[in-house]
């Protein structure tokens, strides 16, 4: 043991001998180490610990599906939900929700809130009980049953002041008096942003619902059953239901899978091309690291002779190379600790709020003991992989050789220049692959946060208002609240126009209903024919600026007792009624057997996305505000400046209508669509960030070996310049090795970057496509900064003075 601290106090002074090499070695190490480690705490907190599970492994998701139309992903229906109940042997428990939009009013309050109601197994199924008082259970249903609420964590401190007394208080939301039964713990945050969780009451009606689709149903597997045992005793459910109600459950099915994985799935593919990335950046830094410790050992080559002349063994002398290559590590590891500090720091700073609270995982974001050890393990890793070449290299030299050598400093042997070689060549892919990776992501999210939508996102303003059901069940004052407010919006200076319109573009509130049309066949037993329904007010086709195809636009005169009339987008016009003119059909919503109106189509507009993420333009149907109003609506504000400016005056508006119903949400619509790709922004922003350190490293690689190769060279390249070379050959010879070990580099790289590009463009759909000038692109900007590592050395090379150079002659 006494041998180990001398020699790592020996090799404690042998850093500090040369701190600029010792910098550079800790520096690229924290680059590789730091990157990692945030990778792995997003991967700790995403993915595989998102929040706090009784049985992680036996909670999952259920989703109805439809194969033969490719609908995996389908909340299911009331009644569904309650055979599933009763009838499945799978599950240990079952239980639905659905989103429950909140108005927390009085004491001059008005707040919105994040609700989800529940039904009576929900949280026993989760297994987290309540921080204070208790959770919802089978005693809150029931006629009669008073009105609870649970609370989160988050809510209980905003609003609540933390108080611990609010257990059995009331609270009001929407206009009703709430008990609050309970608070959950901190970390409790399913489904994610909810805030309040309610009693989930199914009337009669609902309970032999079969055609509305929207609870949304988890499970907690028996012990010993498997997820794919779980699906084959719901596939019999299923399949039973189809034949007893084929008009709505014919070719149905159901998915089961882990909730974890559910929740995680939009981020997994993502963080899984940042933890390659990473790991390239880790593997770029050890070669660079190899290289300068390899630069090192062979300036020592005299030394570790005579000390293997007086007896040393080679177990000792690589041992103690080895101890540096840990100490060097080490020291990359704790500067990497505090680089992804700062970094994590800086990514949930740079993540919107409404991502951070919407996102599984990003509100736990942060580093933990986990993470500690991770980060040493990586750097006393890394130390290792960075000192084998190394060690095993220079304890091994042909001593009459070495030995022999005048003062001008030895040679280095055929050997040692291949492994540095490989180590720059390695170095030089690995940039490539990592630059080439990050372009293309860049790119993709630029074209994807640009992806033409049928709308001008520009200069407009949005917000949404959640109109309380008890106070305004009635249609009419649904209709003169919104009425009301848009006229109020229009009055305010440097409005354009204003609409109230149902849900916007890039918004996840997004809803559909089936329909029948004229000319077309009625649709099969258990297929999903369906469209987007919006409401809205006229000015929405002007506010948005989408264009007017044919007909006419909604107007004014369609009214509550007007003819029921609907405009159509120009792809749901094509395909139910092809090669015709759509103006002056009629169209019926909702299931055949339903009484609803037939509503004549009056105009055909523009075709327009709901996310930038969607291949093609979704089929949309607008139907008057007026005929159909909504208690839950968005509004559009179309100004002549910077929206953001009358967010206050356009809340203000609302608010003096009634100050129970408080505007929420209030962002762009150029934010609302910037939020939905912001997963891919991010990573984007990562990606970028590692081809950036790639490059460095690549560079500093070259450099440093461009260096070293010109110091052990100073005698020969004395003795060119004493024969007449001229400074012109000497940086061509210099300069000449560098571009062969960069054109081998990316000779290797390129084959490789294109297989990576190919992954990513399966893997990342809709996001990387390939792009021959970026690759072109990037791949010149990598050999123009190979050359020029190695033009610095070279032209300090034409500086040697020639009887400097050989005066050890």
């Amino acid at each position: 043991m006494g041998n180990v601290f001398q020699e790592v106090r020996c090799g404690l002074r042998t850093l500090a001998k040369d701190p600029a090499v010792t910098a550079v070695a800790v520096i690229a190490l924290a680059l590789g180490i730091g990157a990692n480690t945030v990778i792995f705490s997003s991967i700790e907190a995403m993915l595989l610990r998102p929040f706090s599970l009784q049985d992680p492994d036996r909670t999952v998701a259920v989703w109805e599906t439809v194969p033969r139309q490719n609908q995996e992903h389908i909340s299911a229906t009331p009644a569904n939900f309650r055979d599933w109940h009763e009838q499945s042997k799978a599950f240990d428990l079952l239980a639905a929700g659905h989103a429950w939009d909140v108005n927390l009013t009085g004491q001059d309050v008005a707040e919105r809130v994040e609700g989800y109601q529940v039904t009576a197994d929900f949280f026993p199924l989760l297994g987290i009980p309540a921080l204070f008082g208790r959770s919802i259970a089978a005693d809150n249903f029931g006629a009669g049953r008073a009105s609870v609420v649970v609370l989160s964590h988050g809510f209980w401190q905003r609003h609540l002041g933390a108080d611990t007394g609010i257990v059995g208080r009331n609270l009001l939301l929407n206009g009703q008096k709430f008990t609050v039964i309970g608070i959950m713990p901190s970390d409790f945050d399913f489904p994610v942003g909810a805030e309040a969780w309610a009693p989930l009451h199914f009337t009669v009606t609902e309970q032999a619902d079969r055609t509305n689709h929207f609870v949304q149903v988890i499970g907690r597997l028996k012990p010993g059953v498997s997820i794919s045992q779980a699906k084959a005793d719901l596939a019999a459910i299923t399949a039973r239901l189809g034949r007893e109600y084929p008009e709505t459950n014919a070719g149905h099915g159901a998915r089961v899978l882990g909730l974890i994985e559910d929740l995680t799935v939009g981020s997994r593919q993502f963080v899984a091309v940042l933890m390659c990335a990473a790991a390239f950046v880790l593997l770029l830094a050890c070669a660079n690291v190899a290289n300068l410790q390899l630069a090192r050992a062979t300036g020592r080559q005299k030394e570790i002779a005579v000390r293997l002349a007086l007896g040393a063994s080679r177990w000792q002398i690589g041992r103690q190379l080895l101890i540096e290559s840990v100490l060097v590590a080490l020291l990359g590891g704790l500067a990497g600790l505090q680089l992804s500090a700062w970094g994590l720091d800086l990514s949930r700073r740079s993540i919107p709020p409404f991502i951070v609270q919407h996102i599984v995982g990003l509100k736990h974001l942060q580093l933990n003991f986990k993470v500690l050890v991770f980060t040493f393990a990586v750097a006393l890793l890394a130390g290792i992989l960075a000192g084998l070449a190394p060690a095993w290299q220079v304890s091994r030299p042909d001593l009459n050789d070495v030995l022999k050598e005048g003062a001008r400093g030895g040679g280095i042997s055929p050997s040692r220049r291949r492994l540095r070689a490989l180590l720059v060549v390695s170095e030089i892919a690995l940039a490539l692959v990592l630059l080439v990776g990050a372009g293309l992501m860049v790119k993709g999210f630029r074209n994807l946060a640009h992806e033409e939508m049928g709308i001008d996102r520009q200069h407009v303003l949005t917000f949404r208002v959640a109109l309380a059901e008890s106070k305004y069940g009635d249609k009419d004052r649904i209709r003169d609240f919104y009425d009301q407010a848009v006229q109020k919006l229009q009055a305010l200076p440097s409005v354009e126009s204003a609409a109230a319109v149902s849900s916007l573009p890039g918004s996840w509130s997004w809803d559909s209903t089936p329909y029948s049309a004229e000319g077309q066949p009625p649709a099969a037993p258990g297929e999903l024919r369906s469209t987007v329904e919006q409401s809205v007010t006229p000015d929405l086709f002007r506010t948005l600026r989408i264009p007017l195809l044919k007909g006419r636009l909604l107007s004014g005169q369609d009214g509550p007792s007007a003819p029921p009339v609907v405009v159509v987008s120009n792809n749901l016009a094509r395909r139910i009624w092809p090669n015709q003119d759509p103006v002056g059909k009629r169209i019926k919503f909702g299931r055949a057997e339903n009484n609803g109106p037939w509503r004549t189509v009056v105009g055909v507009v523009g075709d327009i996305k709901q996310s930038p993420w969607d291949p093609e333009p979704n089929l949309v149907t607008y139907f008057p505000f007026a005929q159909l109003p909504q208690a839950s609506s968005s509004f559009a504000v179309r100004t002549a400046g910077d929206p953001l400016s009358l967010a206050a005056a356009a809340r203000a508006q609302v608010l003096s209508l009634d100050t129970n119903q408080p505007p929420y949400d209030i962002r762009t619509q150029e934010q609302i669509i910037s939020d939905d790709v912001s997963g891919v922004e991010f990573s984007a922003r990562m990606m970028i960030t590692f081809g950036i350190i790639a490059l460095a490293l690549a560079a500093a690689g070259i450099f440093a070996v461009m260096a070293y190769s010109v110091m052990r060279r100073t005698h020969e390249i004395g003795v060119r310049m004493a024969m007449g070379a001229q400074k012109a050959a000497v940086v061509r010879l210099v300069v000449g090795y560098a571009v062969k070990l960069a054109v081998l580099g990316l000779a290797i790289g390129i084959p490789i970057a294109l297989l990576m590009t190919r992954f990513l463009t399966r893997f990342l759909f809709g996001v990387v496509r390939v792009d021959a000038l970026t690759f072109a692109a990037l791949t010149l900007l990598l050999a123009l900064v190979a050359a020029l590592a190695a033009y610095l050395p070279a032209r300090r090379a034409t500086r040697v003075d020639p009887l400097v150079a050989l005066r050890c002659e």
